[in-house]
């Protein structure tokens, strides 16, 4: 079809090119089909026109979105949303990427994955904590005290805490650690970075992206390390992590988006935003599984179905976890507020990991057992003051991302 005036596009018409902006950098990628929403995110950048593919022809796949695929797709999508107002500006762009994702899915032969409850042998599980032992600070005490936490978290701590440290010394610790060193190599050179050069050691990573930001990093990973014990019956530990990666790399994209800038802060919030889940299905499995089927009867975000059912939820185990292993006092926050934003108002990077959880479910990155999208707030969209438009965007940049650093992670795919 060639080259057509912004004026001209319309939804359905596939990008034949890379849409380019005025400074070079990527807009839109080859394959992507246009909606109503990122053509008045063109207009309003004032994008003259685009390649787009003649629909007779061309590269396949992308083009062969049918009405009745789309039909199929919204029926399967909008259950995500049971929790949300469509009506909402954020929420009602987010349902439109995510449509048009699960059409093209099926489009390619995907077939949408049917909803797993948990495993029968689950529900004769025990829980190893009651309420009448104490409160939840002894239920995350219970766990410090016997979490097996990997040495190589307190090394990089001990460094970190001593104020004659160096750079040269953070590098040291870590490099000594060499699945560690692997991983932060493999994801400092992934797409996420975007670096011009192959950096290939840690003192190097240092270097480019600064001592704080790779022990954070390194923090992070590590702590992914200390819950290996969870019974398969009860949770999908590489679901668990890869939904865990989508909310952190959302979360930074976010933050530049926001804030010109994404933080590795914010990566590491994203990764650890669950971790409260993981101390419930350890400590409480049988109560962990009577919670997804509250959710699933309810048809309610299973952060509501915690509350109800335990009388509190994961964000709070979460933040008094990483408190007591003491990790950033703003870390904590953004973790424990990550559910109810307002709670901090004002506060941008939980607003921002608030909305990449919520972008990550809609998405379809999905927790295990949980695939209600978490109800918006408001006000920590306002706080963020994003356009609508901008979720495109950001949902296009972090698709690769989140699969290059899923397959850094877990090289072996899952079945």
């Amino acid at each position: 079809m060639g080259r057509l005036p912004v004026d001209a596009l319309e939804p359905g018409m596939v990008l034949a090119s890379d849409l380019l902006g005025s400074d070079g950098k990527m807009l839109l990628p080859k394959g992507m089909t246009l909606t109503d929403s990122l053509i008045g995110s063109l207009r309003k950048r004032g994008v003259p026109g685009a390649d787009v593919a003649d629909s007779g022809g061309g590269d396949a796949g992308a083009g062969d979105v049918t009405e009745a695929l789309l039909q199929e797709s919204a029926a399967h999508v909008v259950r995500r949303f049971l929790a949300n107002d469509l009506s909402h500006p954020a929420i009602a762009a987010l349902y439109e990427i995510a449509v048009m994702a699960q059409a093209h899915a099926l489009a390619e032969g995907v077939p949408i994955v049917p909803e797993i409850g948990p495993n029968p042998r689950a529900e004769s599980m025990g829980d190893l904590f009651f309420r009448e032992e104490g409160g939840v600070e002894d239920l995350v005490d219970s766990e410090v005290k016997l979490a097996s936490f990997p040495d190589i978290y307190f090394k990089i701590r001990q460094v970190l805490d001593s104020p004659v440290s160096t750079s040269a010394q953070v590098a040291d610790v870590i490099s000594k650690d060499t699945s560690l060193t692997a991983k932060l190599l493999k994801l400092v050179n992934s797409p996420f970075y975007g670096l011009p050069h192959r950096v290939d050691s840690i003192s190097r990573a240092v270097i480019v992206l600064g001592s704080q930001e790779v022990s954070t990093l390194a923090l992070g990973i590590a702590a992914m390390n200390a819950f290996k014990d969870i019974p398969p019956e009860l949770i999908n530990m590489r679901t668990f992590w890869e939904h865990s990666m989508a909310v952190g790399v959302f979360a930074r994209l976010l933050g530049d988006a926001v804030a010109g800038k994404g933080s590795e802060r914010l990566f590491v919030a994203g990764v650890l935003h669950d971790i409260g889940r993981l101390v419930i299905f350890k400590k409480l499995p049988h109560a962990a599984v009577e919670a997804i089927y509250y959710a699933k009867g309810n048809m309610t975000p299973l952060c509501v179905a915690e509350s109800e059912v335990l009388g509190f939820s994961h964000p709070l185990i979460g933040g008094l976890l990483l408190k007591a292993w003491k990790f950033p006092e703003a870390l904590v926050t953004t973790v424990s507020c990550h559910h109810a934003p307002s709670s901090s108002p004002g506060d941008v990077e939980a607003a921002v990991l608030h909305l990449a959880d919520i972008m990550a479910v809609a998405l379809g990155h999905t927790p295990p057992a949980s695939v209600m999208v978490p109800a918006l707030d408001p006000d920590a969209w306002a706080t963020l003051g994003l356009d609508p438009d901008r979720l495109a965007e950001v949902a296009d940049a972090g698709r690769d991302q989140i699969d290059e650093i899923v397959g850094a992670f877990f090289p072996v795919r899952k079945n």
